[in-house]
């Protein structure tokens, strides 16, 4: 008789270690709160980094219903998908990251809904065209990053979308 305990409770064992592993690896953290509040009386960066948080923080602007940002973490670093919106809905930004470097394209929007930013990383750092308009979508600079070198011109000659200076080099 106790050979049959013992048979019946490897099984069962078995069974309640794999379904646990499966909870734990296919389970994800979810966190919903408001702009302002703390997690465990921390910020949400701070509260990310000293629990190793892994899962997706939501953040809602004060009125708690209109959604702020979602960002995924992975380990206590920024792994996944980033997003964010302006208080009237609008998508504020949406980012990329891996092991909290910024990765593939990173757009920013204005207010109005225009696109701001666009923006290309790899491993961290700026690669290829970026680009920048301005609230009435004129090109505000351009430039190119290649080998992690700075190649194009930025700055004020280029507030107009380049203009004058296409016409100054006829």
């Amino acid at each position: 008789m106790d050979r049959l305990m013992v048979a019946d409770t490897i099984p069962t064992k078995f069974v309640i270690l794999f379904s646990s592993l499966v909870v734990l690896f296919s389970c994800q953290n979810k966190i919903i709160i408001a702009e302002n509040d703390l997690i465990d009386g921390m910020e949400i960066s701070r509260y990310v980094r000293i629990n190793e948080f892994s899962g997706i923080i939501t953040t809602t602007y004060s009125d708690d219903t209109t959604l702020k940002s979602k960002r995924k973490y992975k380990k206590g670093k920024k792994d996944g998908h980033h997003q964010g919106w302006w208080e009237n809905g609008k998508e504020k930004y949406s980012f990329q990251f891996k092991s909290d470097m910024s990765v593939g394209e990173h757009f920013q929007w204005h207010q109005n809904g225009s696109l701001f930013t666009h923006k290309q990383f790899k491993n961290g750092l700026e690669d290829g065209e970026q680009k920048a308009w301005d609230v009435n979508g004129d090109l505000m600079y351009k430039y190119i990053y290649n080998d992690g070198r700075k190649y194009g011109i930025q700055g004020s000659v280029l507030c107009n979308g380049g203009k004058d200076l296409a016409d100054n080099n006829d």
